[in-house]
C-alpha cells in the first residue's frame, strides 16, 4: 500500500516538472515558427512583385497551445487466504499528456493598411535606419525611387532639372539592346546607359550620405526690453508661454530680447559632404538634398538643431524649372544636354568653372518610396538580375561589366570596402541557407548575412560560406518586416476560425 502511494506522488511531481520543461521548449519552437513563416511570407511577396502578381500580406498574430495532464491510480486488495489465478491483488497507474496547438492567420487587406503601405515613408524612418548603421548604399537603393539633379545657371535662372529613376526592370532591355561593351570617352558613356545604371553611379558620389534633425525657428518680435518695470506685463506674458513652442533669445550687444516661434515637429534633412567644394565657412562643403517640397534648401539644415527661417525669396522661387528628358540610350558623338548635367554632378569629363556666387549650382532632390513601392522595386531587381544573368550566359565573349546579383560597385573600378557585397539574392547556397522555400515549383534559398567558416557544415557538397562577401538579403528582410509592421493596427487583427493541429 505504501509503495503505491509513493509511486502516485512521484508521478504527480514528475508531471509538474514535465509541463514546465515542455512550456519552455514549445515557446522557443513557436518563436522559430513565427520567424520562419514571416520571412517566407515576405520573400513570397517579393517574388510576386517580380511576376507583377497581386501582393497578399498576411500575419500570424497569436499561436495558442493547450496542455492537459491527467493521472490515474487504482489498486485491488483481496482479504482472506483465498488466492487463485483469477483472484489476486492488482495495482495499476497511468499518466496522459495532451497538447493541442492552434494559430490565427489574418489577411491584411483593410483600407487603413493599404493606405499606409501606399503612402511615402516618413523621413524619420529613413533617418532611424541610417542612425542604426544601415549601409548608406542600402538606404539609397531601398528607400528612394528617383533623384533629380537641379542646375541653376544664375541668381535669376534659368533652372534645369533632370530625373534619374531607380528602376531596374527597364535597365534589362537597354542592356540587351546595347549588345556590346562601351568604347569611348567617359563623358559619352551616360548616353548609352539606363537610368538604373546612372543611379548606381550616383551611389559612388554620395559617400557621406547622412541625415540631421532640426526645428525651424521664425522671428516674431525683436528688440524687447524686459529690464524696466514698464515691461512687467510683457514679462508675465512671456512667462506663461509654452517654451516648447517659443524661444526667447538675449542679444548681448543691444541688451534686448527676441521672441521666436519653434516648429512643433522636427524635420529631417538629408545631406552629403562634397569634397569638390572649396573649404570656406563651416557649412560650405555640406550639400543639402531636398526630399520634401515644404523644406527650404539650406546647408544649415545639415548640422544645426535649430534653423532660422527668413522671408520667402521671390527671386528663384518664382522661376519655373525646365525639365530635360532623356531621349533614349544610343551612341552619341557628344554628350547630350541631359548627360551634360549628369556628368557635371558625377565629376565625369572636363569640369566647368564656377562664376561669382557659385553658379552654375547643382542640387539634388530625392523621392521617398512607399512600402508597397519597395516590394515592387525588389521584385524588379530580381527580374533584372535574372535577365542579365541569362544575357551574360548566352553571350560570354561580350566582356560587358555587369553584376548579377547587383553589388555595391565594381571592385576593379573602385575598390572600396564592401564594393562586392550582395544587395539581394534568392539563389544562395542551399547547404548554408538561413531558410528555403518553394515558389511555383522552384526552390529559393536565403543566405546568412555573414556566414561563418567554422559553423558551416564541412563536406564536399556543403562547403563553408564565403566570409569576404556579405549577403545583405537577410538585412533587407529585417527592414521590410518593421516597415510592414508600422502600418498594422489593432483593427487589422480580426478573429478568424481556429485551426487545430492534433499530434
Amino acid at each position: 500500500m505504501h509503495r503505491v502511494l509513493v509511486f502516485g506522488f512521484s508521478v504527480l511531481l514528475s508531471g509538474c516538472g514535465v509541463s514546465s520543461a515542455v512550456i519552455k521548449s514549445e515557446s522557443l519552437d513557436f518563436g522559430e515558427v513565427i520567424e520562419d513563416t514571416t520571412n517566407k511570407l515576405l520573400v513570397m511577396n517579393v517574388l510576386r512583385a517580380r511576376d507583377k502578381a497581386p501582393l497578399h500580406f498576411t500575419d500570424i498574430p497569436v499561436i495558442r497551445e493547450s496542455m492537459q495532464q491527467s493521472g490515474t491510480l487504482g489498486f485491488l486488495n483481496l482479504l482472506g487466504d483465498v488466492r487463485s489465478t483469477t483472484l489476486r491483488d492488482t495495482r495499476s497507474g497511468s499518466l496522459t499528456f495532451q497538447m493541442t496547438p492552434s494559430f490565427d492567420l489574418n489577411h491584411l487587406h483593410s483600407k487603413e493598411f493599404i493606405t499606409g503601405i501606399t503612402s511615402p515613408i516618413d523621413p524619420k524612418i529613413v533617418k532611424y535606419w541610417l542612425d542604426r548603421g544601415l549601409d548608406r548604399r542600402l538606404v539609397l537603393l531601398l528607400f528612394f525611387s528617383a533623384v533629380e539633379i537641379v542646375e541653376t545657371r544664375s541668381a535669376t535662372g534659368p533652372i534645369s532639372v533632370i530625373r534619374i529613376a531607380n528602376s531596374p526592370r527597364e535597365a534589362a532591355d537597354i542592356i540587351r539592346n546595347r549588345g556590346k561593351a562601351f568604347v569611348g570617352p567617359d563623358e559619352l558613356r551616360c548616353d548609352t546607359q539606363s537610368d538604373f545604371e546612372r543611379y548606381l553611379k550616383l551611389l559612388n558620389k554620395l559617400k557621406t550620405f547622412f541625415a540631421n534633425t532640426y526645428r525651424e525657428r521664425r522671428l516674431l518680435v525683436a528688440g524687447l526690453n524686459l529690464a524696466g518695470d514698464k515691461d512687467s506685463n510683457s514679462v508675465r506674458a512671456i512667462a506663461q508661454l509654452d517654451l516648447t513652442k517659443v524661444q526667447v533669445v538675449y542679444d548681448r550687444e543691444r541688451a534686448t530680447h527676441s521672441l521666436y516661434s519653434l516648429s512643433s515637429e522636427q524635420k529631417v534633412a538629408f545631406c552629403f559632404y562634397d569634397d569638390a567644394q572649396f573649404a570656406g565657412p563651416s557649412s560650405a562643403q555640406f550639400e543639402f538634398i531636398e526630399s520634401d517640397r515644404t523644406t527650404r534648401s539650406d546647408k544649415k539644415n545639415c548640422f544645426q538643431s535649430v534653423v532660422d527661417v527668413g522671408p520667402e525669396d521671390a527671386g528663384l522661387r518664382g522661376v519655373i524649372p525646365s525639365p530635360i528628358f532623356f531621349s533614349g540610350a544610343a551612341a552619341a558623338n557628344e554628350a547630350s544636354r541631359y548627360c551634360g548635367i549628369f556628368n557635371r554632378f558625377a565629376g565625369v569629363g572636363p569640369g566647368q568653372a564656377a562664376t561669382p556666387g557659385g553658379y552654375p549650382r547643382l542640387e539634388l532632390r530625392l523621392y521617398i518610396r512607399s512600402v508597397g513601392e519597395i516590394f515592387q522595386f525588389l521584385g524588379d531587381l530580381l527580374h533584372y538580375q535574372d535577365e542579365v544573368r541569362k544575357y551574360l550566359d548566352g553571350n560570354p565573349p561580350l566582356g560587358v561589366k555587369l553584376n548579377s546579383p547587383v553589388t555595391f560597385g565594381y571592385c576593379g573600378d573602385q575598390p572600396d570596402a564592401g564594393c562586392d557585397d550582395v544587395f539581394l539574392r534568392l539563389d544562395g547556397d542551399a547547404c548554408n541557407a538561413r531558410f528555403s522555400l518553394t515558389y511555383r515549383e522552384r526552390e529559393y534559398h536565403v543566405a546568412n548575412f555573414n556566414p561563418s567558416r567554422e559553423t558551416a557544415r564541412q563536406s564536399v557538397s556543403c562547403p563553408p560560406g564565403d566570409t569576404a562577401r556579405r549577403d545583405h538579403t537577410l538585412e533587407i528582410l529585417s527592414v521590410l518586416h518593421q516597415l510592414v509592421g508600422l502600418n498594422k493596427s489593432a483593427t487589422d487583427i480580426r478573429a478568424t476560425p481556429t485551426v487545430n493541429v492534433l499530434p
